[in-house]
C-alpha cells in the first residue's frame, strides 16, 4: 500500500498563493454565515476576526437575539398567512394543506432553534474556538495546503453556486414564468418567504462548517502520521503522540459540536425530507394542471422554478450526510496508517506506544450521530431516498383518487 504524503507536503508558489486566495475567500463567507445567523437571532455570537479569529459571548449579542425571536413569535403569524394565500393552488386542497404545514413548521422551527442556540451559545462559543485552534495550528506548523484548497472550494462552491445561485434562479424563474406579471406586494412576500427558506440554509452551513474543520483536521493528521510511515528519529515517537493527541481533542470537539446542534440537525432533516416530498408532489400535480390546460413546448420553462428547487432541497440533504461520513472515513483510514507506522517501525518503546495508540483508537466511536438515534452517513442517505420516494407514491395515488 502506497502510504506517500500527498495532502500535506511544502507547496508550489502557485499552489500557496491558489490555498491562500480560497482560503481568504472561505473566510469571508464563514464571516457572512455568522452575520446571517446573528441578523435572524439564530446565532447570538460575536466573530472576532482579529488575530487568529475568536467567537464571544455578548449580552449584547444575547438580548438583540431574544428580542428578534419575540418580535417574529409575535409578528410572523399575519406574515405567513399572506404567504399562505400567495402559494395556495386553486381546487387542489391537499397541495394548499402541506403549504400550511410547511409554514407552521417554519414558524416553530424558528422559535425552538433560537431558543436552543441562545442557552448553548457559551458552549457552541468554546467548542468552535477550540476546532478554529486546532486548524490554525495545523495551517501554520504543517502546511497542508492541499486540504485547506479543498475546504476552500467546497464552501465556495456549496455557497455560492448552490445556495445563493439555485434559490435565486427559482424564485426568478417563479415569476418569469407566471400568467400574469406579479404586482410588487407579491414579489416582496415571495421574496420573504424565500428569505424564511435560506434561514434553514444557513443553519445548515453552521453545521456543515462545523463538520468540515472536524474533517479536515482529521484529514491533516493522516497527512501527517503518513509522512513518518518511513521517517525515522529519535523525536519520532513524540510527534506521533502529539499528533494523536490531537486527533483525540479534535474527535471529542466533534462529539461536543453534535451535542450542540442535535436539535436543530434532527429538525433540520426531518424538514429537508418533507419539503422534498411536497416538492416532487408540487410538480406532479403542476404537471396535471397543465396537461389539462393543453401542455406545449413553451410550457417546459415553467418547470425550471420547480426543478431547480428541488435540485437546491436535494443538494442540502446530500451534504447534510455525506460531510459526516467524510469525516468517519477519514478517521476509520487513521487505523490503517497506523498499522503501517507498527510495521515499518523497530524498537520495543515504539512499538508498546502504538499498541496502546491502537487499543485506545478502536475503543473510540467515530460515527456521527444524531441524539444517538441514528448515524448521519451516507446510508441514512440512501434510506432517505427510499422512504422519499415511498411517500411520493402515497401522495400520487391519493391525488388520482381525489381528483382523477
Amino acid at each position: 500500500m502506497d502510504y506517500t504524503d500527498k495532502s500535506c507536503v511544502p507547496s508550489r508558489d502557485a499552489t500557496l498563493s491558489v490555498a491562500m486566495n480560497v482560503s481568504k475567500w472561505s473566510e469571508r463567507l464563514e464571516r457572512c454565515v455568522w452575520s446571517f445567523l446573528l441578523a435572524c437571532g439564530t446565532f447570538p455570537l460575536r466573530f472576532d476576526a482579529v488575530g487568529p479569529g475568536r467567537f464571544f459571548t455578548s449580552r449584547k449579542c444575547a438580548l438583540y437575539c431574544s428580542g428578534i425571536t419575540v418580535v417574529y413569535a409575535v409578528l410572523s403569524p399575519a406574515l405567513m398567512y399572506l404567504i399562505y394565500e400567495h402559494e395556495r393552488v386553486a381546487n387542489v386542497y391537499l397541495v394548499s394543506m402541506l403549504n400550511a404545514a410547511q409554514l407552521s413548521f417554519i414558524y416553530l422551527f424558528m422559535i425552538v432553534v433560537n431558543v436552543r442556540m441562545l442557552s448553548k451559545a457559551q458552549r457552541l462559543a468554546s467548542t468552535l474556538n477550540a476546532l478554529l485552534a486546532i486548524r490554525n495550528t495545523i495551517l501554520q506548523q504543517w502546511n497542508c495546503r492541499v486540504l485547506s484548497r479543498e475546504y476552500g472550494q467546497l464552501l465556495l462552491y456549496k455557497v455560492l453556486a448552490i445556495d445563493m445561485a439555485l434559490l435565486l434562479f427559482s424564485l426568478i424563474m417563479y415569476y418569469v414564468t407566471q400568467d400574469e406579471v406579479p404586482t410588487g406586494a407579491e414579489v416582496v412576500v415571495g421574496v420573504t418567504f424565500s428569505v424564511f427558506r435560506y434561514v434553514f440554509t444557513a443553519l445548515v452551513n453552521l453545521y456543515l462548517v462545523g463538520l468540515m474543520i472536524v474533517s479536515f483536521n482529521q484529514g491533516s493528521i493522516n497527512s501527517k502520521l503518513t509522512s513518518l510511515v518511513d521517517r525515522s528519529g529519535e523525536e519520532k515517537p513524540s510527534t506521533i503522540r502529539e499528533v494523536y493527541m490531537v486527533h483525540c481533542e479534535n474527535a471529542q470537539l466533534e462529539k461536543q459540536f453534535m451535542a450542540i446542534m442535535d436539535l436543530p440537525v434532527l429538525l433540520l432533516n426531518g424538514w429537508y425530507f418533507y419539503m422534498i416530498v411536497v416538492s416532487v408532489y408540487y410538480m406532479y400535480t403542476s404537471t396535471m394542471v397543465e396537461v389539462r390546460r393543453g401542455f406545449g413546448v413553451e410550457d417546459v420553462t415553467k418547470y425550471f422554478n420547480s426543478v431547480t428547487f428541488f435540485l437546491y432541497l436535494a443538494v442540502q440533504l446530500y451534504y447534510m450526510m455525506s460531510i459526516p461520513s467524510q469525516y468517519t472515513e477519514r478517521s476509520k483510514k487513521m487505523l490503517s496508517i497506523l498499522g503501517a507506522i507498527n510495521h515499518r517501525s523497530r524498537g520495543r518503546r515504539m512499538e508498546r506506544m502504538l499498541d496502546f495508540i491502537t487499543l485506545d483508537y478502536m475503543q473510540r466511536d467515530y460515527d456521527v450521530r444524531n441524539y444517538g438515534l441514528y448515524d448521519i452517513n451516507r446510508a441514512l442517505l440512501f434510506g432517505t431516498i427510499a422512504t422519499v420516494t415511498s411517500y411520493v407514491i402515497i401522495l400520487v395515488q391519493f391525488h388520482m383518487q381525489q381528483y382523477g
